[in-house]
């Protein structure tokens, strides 16, 4: 139900209505007094009647969607009750050409426009159409993209901005009123550069006043080629490095994970770890590079810096569900994994991630181009889980407790991405963000990157 615009409108039409007949009051025409009282008294009963968004004071879920085409983005706006729908949805909100995620914490949401953009805007859930702020993430007007890809909390006013493109992070301050003010630091990852200098910070989550970085490490002048990738922890009250001394190999403080091309970490509170998935590297049919499967899923102990499998993708001969290719955890014994198997045939995966054991499919979510998950999402605060269908361009929200669709909400674009703004909340109620590069060796800032395709 896209009331707002109904809304608009109807009162636009009417305000112009009334303005004309003023005016031609003005030039002659005799209009009654107490008919432009009405007018007027109309517009104003509508705009306290007609609710222009749902109350702003329940959760929404904030959807980044793109044509078919990839020639434009925007953002949509659902709302998280009620369970069984129907959900209302404002849909192709700020429509650029630029490539965007998303991420929010409490009662906004943040539009990060990525490669060659390079910007961040703050929006409130209520009026989810007009920026608070647009900041950029860059120096200087002529210096190369940084690619921004991400931005993790610390609390309300400080979060970091993972910029892909670069070798430094920067810290910032959500609540500044100037540009000016807006960056306050860098975080300097230039140790984990591989042979283009470049780390790849993907993405990250805050656990006890601790900043996990995922680092991917490609090499970008070798097909993109995964390293071992790696975990940078800093302390988020003075923006130091932690040594873990979990590194022989390299020399450098962070964690060596088992897992390659790393996309998504989620803390999950209930058993205490952070579960992290690698896609490993998707297979380029243009170029002839295979595809490796290096990836899986992997849990990090927040507290010892200690890091097992739960899910292995396999290797080139044995590989029953395809690359990895996104995640989310809903709880310490049920979570789901998409297998990539090609091009828009993506499977989503129920597993135990205490144990590991793979409990089959999702019928409905079968050989699909799915999206999402690929930065950490969580399931929202009735449990369930948002899935970016792109076969179909909707939102299939998946109950944890029978594997089937809750509802179907239609996004008009192929939605790309899921956050969660509540704006009852001081805290963050969870955040899904990040990329990854696709099947044609360029990158995906889909948040489950199982689609194989999208444009860093």
């Amino acid at each position: 139900m896209c009331i707002k615009r109904f809304g608009y409108g109807l009162i636009t039409a009417l305000s112009g209505f009334v303005t004309r007949v003023s005016l031609s009051g003005r030039r002659g025409l005799q209009i009654p007094c107490e008919r432009r009282v009405f007018g007027y008294g109309l517009i104003f009963m509508l705009l306290t009647a007609v609710p222009l968004y749902a109350d702003v004071s329940d959760p929404k879920a904030v959807v980044g969607t793109v044509a078919a085409d990839y020639s434009v983005y925007a953002h949509s706006v659902v709302d998280v009750d009620p369970p069984g729908g129907p959900r209302t949805v404002l849909n192709e909100l700020l429509p650029t050409a630029s490539n965007v995620t998303l991420s929010a914490y409490a009662g906004h949401f943040y539009r990060i426009e990525r490669m060659n953009a390079d910007n961040v805007a703050k929006f409130h859930v209520s009026d989810p159409e007009t920026p608070i702020w647009q900041y950029s993430t860059l120096d200087s007007p002529d210096e190369t993209t940084g690619n921004p890809g991400d931005m993790v909390f610390a609390g309300p006013e400080k979060a970091y901005i993972l910029r892909y493109g670069k070798r430094t992070a920067w810290v910032v301050d959500p609540q500044a009123q100037t540009e000016a003010g807006f960056k306050t630091g860098v975080l300097d990852l230039g140790a984990y550069g591989d042979q283009d200098e470049i780390p790849e910070m993907q993405s990250g989550v805050v656990v006890d006043n601790k900043l996990f970085i995922l680092l991917q490490r490609l090499d970008r002048n070798n097909e993109w080629i995964p390293n071992t990738a790696y975990v940078a922890v800093f302390d988020t009250n003075r923006d130091v490095e932690i040594d873990t001394g979990k590194d022989a190999a390299i020399g450098v403080k962070g964690i060596p994970l088992p897992v390659k091309n790393p996309l998504a970490a989620q803390y999950v509170e209930a058993d205490g770890y952070i579960y992290i998935q690698g896609v490993g590297k998707y297979g380029s049919s243009w170029s002839g590079v295979p595809a490796m499967y290096d990836g899986g899923v992997a849990r990090l102990d927040p507290n010892t810096y200690t890091v097992e499998m739960v899910v292995d993708d396999g290797n080139e001969f044995n590989h029953p569900y395809g690359l990895i290719s996104g995640m989310v955890v809903v709880s310490p014994s049920k979570g789901y994994f998409v297998g990539y198997n090609g091009w828009e045939d993506n499977t989503v995966y129920i597993f135990n991630p205490a144990t590991g054991e793979i409990g089959g499919s999702v019928p409905a979510l079968s050989n699909k181009a799915i999206a999402g998950m690929e930065g950490g999402l969580h399931p929202d605060k009735n449990g369930m889980v948002w899935i970016c269908n792109q076969t179909d361009a909707r939102i299939d929200i998946l109950n944890p407790n029978s594997d089937t669709i809750d509802e179907s909400v239609y996004t008009s674009l192929n939605p790309l991405q899921v956050v969660f703004a509540d704006a009852a909340s001081g805290t963050d109620p969870g955040t899904g963000t990040g990329s990854g590069n696709d099947d044609d060796d360029d990158d995906d800032n889909c948040f489950i990157n199982s689609s194989g395709f999208g444009i860093r």
